[in-house]
């Protein structure tokens, strides 16, 4: 099976572009009431559409990833495959605005040597009548003790006029350390 992504695409994207458009200029405080509402209404959405799929059996890890945002890696009980992975981000764009958001890749081959990883795009997509193009990886690794996951992730958004062919404005996550822990 191939590995499929599952997160920031659509619908969802549109809502954070316009998140992010309504901030002023020079980003959201992260202690800004306001600008973390509408962030968090956004991410219980993704979350109940998430939970409202079966969930796989196998073991869990979970953890914080900076920014407070949780980090969550599913693998089957053979240990062979990360069923889901998932993880919410700040993102940062050129034009100083920024949005949180989550990410997900689903069906990761663990190696015999307990690592995973997988990348998506540059996928374009219309968010909202706002052509962009989404680009992401996770690159991750089980410890000899299998009690602990750690790895990496990014996410680039690069929005374009509505012509679709000059760059409005790219967003991006830098490299997201993370751990997870049965």
């Amino acid at each position: 099976m191939r590995p499929t992504r599952t997160m920031l695409i659509g619908a969802p994207l549109a809502v954070a572009l316009v998140v992010a458009a309504a901030v002023p200029a020079g980003g959201a405080d992260a202690g800004d009431p306001q600008a973390r509402a509408a962030v968090s209404a956004k991410a219980a959405a993704s979350a109940k559409a998430a939970a409202s799929t079966t969930a796989p059996r196998g073991v869990a890890y979970g953890g914080v990833a900076p920014g407070n945002w949780p980090v969550v890696v599913i693998v089957n009980k053979a240990a062979t495959r990360v069923e889901r992975a998932l993880i919410g981000l700040d993102v940062a764009c050129t034009s100083g605005d920024g949005f949180g958001t989550s990410d997900g890749f689903q069906r990761l081959r663990i190696s015999k040597t307990g690592r995973f990883n997988a990348s998506f795009g540059p996928e374009r997509v219309d968010a909202g009548g706002v052509p962009a193009d989404i680009e992401s990886k996770v690159v991750g690794r089980r410890e000899k003790g299998r009690i602990t996951m750690r790895g990496t992730w990014s996410l680039k958004v690069t929005v374009y006029e509505a012509d679709g062919s000059t760059v409005a404005d790219t967003c991006e996550s830098g490299l997201v350390r993370w751990t997870a822990t049965q």
